[in-house]
């Protein structure tokens, strides 16, 4: 997609997603294919692709040879691009799976390539679809994770919006996105925004972030949710409790 035309984006049927999944084998070669030809004339054929509602400016994924790279880009042109979705649009499995079969499977095929091309059922299915319950897929399909990546950590507070995604991005995005989001701050950005401004503290202090940092601010912030109301808290102080916990394992810092 490239441009500035305003387009529609498209979705599949229920019955379409239900189908592909049920039926594999009988999709399975296609999902080599080099274009979506085969996939777009089958909807056609079966009534099962439609232009939904949702406009949007005409906008193109980058797809660097490098992930983390192209990562943070794309967190920050779909969401732009989509920043009017709703949550509940942006949950819908109908929605991603369209565009990736039918507006985006040049990146779908980039992202998820070696996953594609090993045949293997789940891991072809996982790059399109949602596999693992709603809350947890919108995180992890290639392309619904760029939105919701956006929406949970964009920060109007800061002259750098993506200040954050900038940090997520850096290594391991994927895994680090669906960690953060496990746990209750897919519903209150302030405190994934505190566990971030910790780390991005503590980065500027000269400390190398790495997914450890990840795993133990998720640990202990999971852990006072379970003795406090977590929604009751500032994102002062999550930054303020996260970084207690961790001068206890890395050594004081800031």
């Amino acid at each position: 997609m490239k441009g500035c035309d305003i387009v529609k984006l498209i979705y599949l049927s229920q019955e379409a997603v239900d189908n592909i999944k049920i039926d594999f084998r009988k999709y399975r070669k296609h999902f080599k294919d080099e274009t979506n030809e085969w996939f777009v004339q089958h909807f056609e054929k079966n009534g099962w692709m439609q232009e939904s509602k949702i406009q949007c400016d005409e906008f193109s994924l980058d797809m660097d040879e490098d992930y983390d790279i192209s990562d943070r880009k794309n967190v920050e042109v779909l969401y732009e691009a989509l920043r009017d979705l709703s949550p509940s649009l942006a949950a819908d499995e109908r929605l991603w799976s369209g565009m990736l079969f039918c507006q985006f499977w040049d990146y779908v095929k980039y992202r998820r390539r070696k996953e594609i091309e090993s045949g293997i059922e789940r891991d072809v299915l996982n790059s399109f679809f949602f596999l693992r319950g709603t809350k947890r897929s919108c995180f992890m399909n290639c392309l619904s994770r760029l939105w919701w990546t956006g929406c949970l950590l964009y920060d109007s507070s800061m002259s750098d919006h993506y200040r954050a995604v900038d940090l997520i991005t850096e290594t391991a995005f994927a895994s680090n996105i669906v960690l953060l989001s496990s746990n209750n701050f897919v519903s209150n950005k302030n405190l994934a925004l505190g566990v971030l401004d910790c780390l991005y503290k503590r980065k500027q202090a000269g400390e190398k972030i790495g997914r450890y940092h990840f795993v133990e601010a998720n640990k202990y912030i999971n852990c006072i949710g379970g003795i406090t109301l977590l929604d009751t808290m500032t994102r002062e102080e999550v930054c303020a409790l996260t970084n207690r916990r961790l001068d206890k394992i890395y050594g004081k810092l800031i």
